[in-house]
């Protein structure tokens, strides 16, 4: 027990509240040797138990990693008005780009490369001169119920995961724990046990459901459906079957060409399925094969004009294999896996037109903007060697070989041609008969109206493949009180023709033998990665064309556009981390104190050159200092009254800045299509560089975690909580106005905007009663935002975006049984 509760958050939780387990809940086993948990400082493991005990809300990973407190969440990732979209959130490691993530399923890297910084969902007005957002760094939109384990890096990360300058999220999925078991669910939240916020500006739109965007969805019904099976299919093999759909119906009510009032219905599902067979026992070696498949998709509307539909879906499935094999001491696993994962708009047609009425004003539209193909499929290995360990005097050593191997293929797509068509009447504006007039009446037969212009936005592809290979070292020591961790990773990418060469070195120092107080450093680099996006550019635009034409039908002007991106030569991004940290056992209490520093460096951004055109270049940089301190008693729980009860306290402080800032016109949260176009600004009464400017989001100054389980054995009831604070901010945003120096040069005057404290108190009830012999039943109910806490999350200078407040308290009710 010693071993396993060393480790950073974890399986001693787990441990601390077997006692109180009922007869049939099968604890996963996860060892950490005391090497290695004491130089990986910042990993969080949280087993199987606790996600199912935790207030996960929607289900998805940004609920459950929020209690890690080196993670923040987007300000704005989750409002009041808009909570029956399905979308997960998105969030940073230490200041990180969200984006420069490292998600992890079995082994295998499992992230999106597609556009993943375009992260806007897009219920309207897809665009045809640039490709599709609403993509996401996670390719699999994955269901936390169907998880055996998650370990989240945040610090020390080890040399044997390459691909991010953020965290790494390492899901294992379920795996069959020798025993049979059938679990049913079924889930439901519903507008009216919600409480909604909405500026008073935007009430009559809110209650209306005003809107396409899914800007305001006062009127929704969630419901989700879970299957869960465990069966043995011989005597070392099992099966393990994991199902489950989310799904959301919502309303919403737009104004069409014509000036009438439309009602729409929207579905957003997230749908999730795997399943695993695993073999244990031949001859040291054990084989597990899954497959994995994980798919949102939301309808949209074209426009309010163009009113045809489309569905818009972020799609992951794959399968994978993982295989252990023990001779003697030495441990050789191989993790191999194909995933296609890819962004789609599936579109009601491809051709939309617009007609004059007879006063001259747009009177009739109609039409889409067709379909949109996004594909990433990708073929990993992930070979490990793990050597005996050896004594070299009063000095153990484990040493560790292993590699990364990859081949990408991937494309945006537009498959067929889009056209467009506006025409005009032949007829004056006298009345005379022919065109039709704003209310739709009259006739537009051939002859009373004539092509004006047309416009094709031309089919095209832009294909990208690469093969990335890396090769790391990772050994860790033992001498006296001494534990150190010390590797390096090499990594070539094909397609940037970069070798990143990353060093990576942890150290524990046990200061008085009895591991109580341990003094903890580190010194990282690591590597990010490279995205479809940067070769798509600005080709897209290049495919478009428009022509203008007189009554007679001749061809009078003719407009092509080019490909106004510009040559690039990008390096990889990468971080530098520094790491201090102190632990002490404080009698029953555990104490954790952690100051991390991330450098950013040659992150990629957009930018206009001399000749006027957009290219990608390596000029984005920022610094974040993250001071981090926490205290838990998970070895010795509470034992009050026939229950027990841990709690864990997160409290972090967090500096950063960053030449990434966003767009504050469209509150973005500054990704790399940002174009940035000066290197100075005005702010606070002087002269400043991008980079010193507080980051534009995932930047909460102080915030505090506080989670507490508490287990009622007799009554078979779980009662668990999540009380989080963020301290308020100021984040710099583009006035609109400018300042001029002596010499006439004009500069963007920035300025701050602040946001308020918020706390709120997410908690969970669970009753688990055994109904039968062997029948269990589940009885959830789950309150977030008990108190109903909310502040206003804008930060845009546009008043016609403000008053996007965060989400209220709503209620969730889950009911199902166990057989």
């Amino acid at each position: 027990m010693d071993t396993l509760y060393r480790s950073w958050l974890p399986t001693s939780l787990l441990l601390a509240l077997a006692p109180y387990a009922t007869a049939q809940t099968t604890l996963p086993h996860v060892l950490v040797t005391a090497s290695e948990e004491k130089s990986a400082t910042g990993v969080q493991s949280i087993s199987e138990e606790r996600i199912s005990e935790l207030p996960t809300g929607s289900g998805n990973l940004a609920d459950l990693v929020k209690t890690n407190p080196a993670i923040d969440l987007s300000r704005s990732g989750k409002t009041s008005a808009n909570s029956a979209t399905m979308r997960p959130e998105e969030f940073s490691f230490h200041g990180q780009p969200f984006y420069q993530n490292l998600f992890m399923i079995d082994g295998i890297d499992t992230g999106s490369d597609l556009n993943p910084g375009s992260n806007s969902d897009v219920f309207s007005t897809p665009s045809l001169t640039d490709v599709v957002g609403g993509s996401s760094p996670q390719g699999y939109y994955l269901d936390v119920d169907l998880l055996e384990q998650v370990n989240i890096y945040d610090s020390n990360v080890p040399a044997s995961f390459g691909g991010f300058t953020g965290g790494v999220v390492d899901a294992r999925m379920k795996r069959y724990s020798g025993e049979n078991s059938l679990s049913l669910r079924y889930g439901i939240e519903r507008d009216e046990w919600e409480s909604f916020h909405v500026a008073d500006k935007d009430r009559e739109d809110f209650e209306q459901a005003n809107g396409i965007n899914a800007e305001f969805t006062p009127d929704y019904r969630k419901n989700n459906y879970q299957l869960s099976l465990q069966q043995g299919l011989g005597i070392n093999t099992g099966l393990t079957l994991g199902l489950s759909r989310r799904e959301s119906s919502f309303s919403q009510s737009y104004t069409d060409a014509l000036g009438q009032q439309q009602p729409v219905n929207y579905q957003d599902s997230i749908n999730n399925l795997h399943g695993r067979i695993d073999y244990t026992g031949l001859n040291n070696l054990d084989i597990g094969t899954s497959l994995r498949l994980s798919e949102r998709e939301h309808d949209g509307i074209t426009s309010p004009r163009y009113a045809d539909r489309f569905s818009k879906s972020h799609r992951g499935i794959g399968i994978g294999s993982n295989l252990e094999y023990r001779y003697q001491e030495h441990l050789i696993t191989l993790d191999a896996g194909v995933d296609l994962l890819s962004d789609n708009m599936n579109a009601d047609s491809r051709t939309f037109e617009q007609h004059e009425s007879r006063e001259g004003t747009l009177a009739e539209q109609s039409g889409g903007f067709g379909d949109v193909d996004q594909q990433q499929t990708r073929i990993a290995l992930s070979p490990e060697w793990q050597l005996p360990e050896w004594q070299w005097g009063d000095s153990q050593h484990k040493l560790a070989l292993g590699g990364n191997f990859s081949h990408t293929r991937s494309y945006y797509e537009r498959p067929e041609d889009v056209t467009y068509f506006s025409y005009a009447c032949v007829t004056d504006a006298s009345g005379a008969d022919g065109c039709v007039d704003q209310n739709g009446n009259g006739s537009s037969d051939e002859g009373d109206e004539y092509l004006q212009r047309d416009a094709t936005y031309g089919a095209g592809k832009v294909s990208l493949n690469y093969v990335s290979t890396a090769v790391y070292l990772d050994q860790q020591s033992q001498w006296h009180n001494w534990n150190v961790r010390y590797g390096i990773r090499a990594d070539h990418n094909s397609w940037l023709k970069n070798w990143d060469i990353a060093p990576r070195f942890s150290a524990d120092w046990d200061l008085l033998g009895n591991g109580d107080t341990r003094l903890q450093f580190g010194a990282n680099r690591y590597y990010g990665r490279s995205f479809l996006r940067y070769a798509v550019n600005d080709a897209v635009r290049s495919w478009n064309s428009m022509r203008f034409y007189n009554k007679n039908g001749d061809v009078t002007r003719e407009i092509t556009y080019d490909d106004r991106s510009a040559a690039q030569h990008l390096e990889t991004p990468y971080a530098d981390e520094f790491m201090l940290g102190w632990v002490q056992q404080l009698g029953p209490v555990n104490g954790q104190l952690k100051l991390v520093r991330r450098e950013s460096e040659k992150e990629i951004v957009r930018r206009k050159n001399d000749e006027g055109l957009y290219a990608y270049v390596n000029s984005g940089i920022g610094t974040t200092n993250s001071l981090t301190l926490e205290f838990d008693h998970e070895r010795y729980p509470l034992e009050l009254a026939g229950t027990s009860t841990v709690a864990r306290l997160g409290l972090n402080w967090k500096d950063s800045t960053s030449s990434l800032q966003g767009n504050s016109n469209l509150n973005s949260g500054g990704g790399y299509d940002d174009a940035l176009t000066t290197d100075k600004v005005y702010y606070q009464g002087q002269l400043v560089s991008l980079d010193e400017l507080p980051t534009w989001d995932y930047n909460t100054p102080f915030s505090a975690r506080l989670t507490s389980i508490t287990q009622f054995p007799a009554a078979c009831i779980t009662w668990s909580n999540f009380l989080h604070y963020r301290q308020g901010s100021n984040q710099a945003r583009d006035s609109g106005n400018n300042w001029q120096d002596n010499d006439g040069t004009r500069y963007d005057i920035y300025e701050n905007v602040t946001l308020d404290n918020l706390m709120t108190l997410d908690t969970r009830l669970q009753w688990r009663p055994q109904v039968f012999s062997n029948v269990e039943g589940y009885l959830m109910v789950e309150v977030s935002n008990l108190f109903d806490e909310v502040i206003d999350t804008s930060t845009s200078r546009l008043d016609a975006l403000n008053g996007n407040f965060s989400a209220g308290r709503k209620f969730w009710l889950e009911a199902g049984m166990k057989f």
